[in-house]
């Protein structure tokens, strides 16, 4: 490995980011989700470490589910979006996938497909208004899934749109109509909770959470880190000072010369930029380190490179120094905020780029 940028992913944080899952909800199942590569962590290594513990994974389409099957992965997967053709309920009986449902032309493609499925999560539109059926409707869902002798069980699944602001009374409506529905289904296993509600709603017993984002240490809710909340950061990105410099005052940096030095100080360049996923919209002044000690973002991101200062001045940078971009004492959540979005997008970017090293109790892997 030539080029130092580093994603180091510790597995033994989501395992008990997992278990911490549980503990909150202890009467439900849980699924890992690890769609999108396990928010970028890598879908296969995490699930194939999870794998002799979970209860089931959760991914967005047929192809992740796919690539853990491949990969080895044995523990029941469920497809959060359903199917998109009706021939992939063929593959969900040959794979032992679990699928949900949410329109009349999967419930139809799946009963003239004849496949098996062990269970099928049946989405109830409580509010959100993106996928599932409504509660009038809900209950002919069920029988005809039912009466088709094709489906072991089926669940009734539905997602919050607020669940990461616990003072809107959205989540608490949307609750309401779940069990609304319920009540006109009759007894049914119900899953409900993301990350946010396992973490501060109270939600049906029994049934599936689904812990997304908190799997990997990155908080659901706004202003507060996933460590502040318990958990433990999986991801740790880091590169190292590839040159520096010394600007006087009033010496400019970068694309459009936008950063302008407040004083004479040594400038450092950093193997990252938007390329990597690092993000490109990041402001001035957005939290690093630099062998440990605090630094910030100067001047615009390029595609391979960021170029930073210390934020003593009088601390000087040298080649080869470790840069710790986010992980550790930089929250995620804290740079995700200095570039106008969330952790969620962070990670979920990043590219093919970066070398990824998996730790288990501080031993690569």
């Amino acid at each position: 490995m030539a080029r130092p940028l580093t994603a180091t992913v510790d597995l033994d944080a989501i395992l008990q980011n997992y278990r911490y899952a549980k503990k909150l909800q202890p009467t439900c199942k849980a699924f890992a989700v690890v769609k999108s590569n396990a928010y970028g962590h890598g879908a296969v290594e995490v699930s194939r470490y999870l794998d002799e513990e979970v209860d089931a994974f959760a991914v967005a389409a047929i192809e992740e589910a796919m690539a853990l099957r491949d990969a080895g992965v044995t523990s029941p997967i469920l497809l959060l979006e359903g199917v998109f053709e009706g021939s992939e309920w063929a593959l969900c009986e040959q794979y032992g996938f679990w699928s949900a449902l949410e329109n009349a032309q999967q419930l139809d493609e799946l009963v003239a497909s004849r496949a098996k499925i062990e269970k099928v999560f049946l989405k109830l539109d409580s509010g959100m208004h993106r996928l599932g059926v409504e509660k009038e409707v809900a209950p002919s869902f069920v029988s005809a899934l039912k009466d088709s002798d094709q489906v072991g069980e089926v669940v009734l699944m539905t997602h919050f749109s607020c669940a990461d602001d616990v003072s809107d009374l959205t989540t608490m409506q949307q609750l309401t109509y779940f069990e609304q529905a319920r009540q006109l289904i009759g007894d049914i296993p119900a899953s409900v909770a993301n990350s946010a509600a396992i973490m501060k709603w109270s939600v049906p017993e029994g049934g599936w959470i689904r812990p997304g984002i908190m799997l990997y240490g990155i908080s659901p809710f706004a202003e507060v880190s996933g460590r502040a909340l318990g958990l433990r950061p999986a991801m740790t990105l880091s590169s190292k000072v590839i040159s520096t410099r010394p600007l006087k005052k009033g010496d400019r940096v970068g694309y459009g010369l936008g950063y302008v030095a407040a004083e004479d100080h040594i400038l450092a360049t950093v193997a990252v930029g938007y390329g990597d996923g690092y993000p490109r919209h990041a402001e001035k002044d957005t939290p690093l380190q630099i062998d440990g000690k605090p630094a910030c973002l100067a001047g615009r991101v390029s595609m391979d490179m960021i170029t930073v200062r210390m934020q003593d001045f009088a601390d000087k940078p040298a080649m080869g120094q470790e840069v710790v971009l986010w992980g550790g004492e930089v929250p995620v959540e804290e740079v995700a905020d200095y570039a106008g979005t969330i952790g969620y997008e962070l990670v979920t970017r990043m590219t093919a780029r970066p070398h990824y090293r998996y730790i288990r109790d501080s031993d690569s892997l």
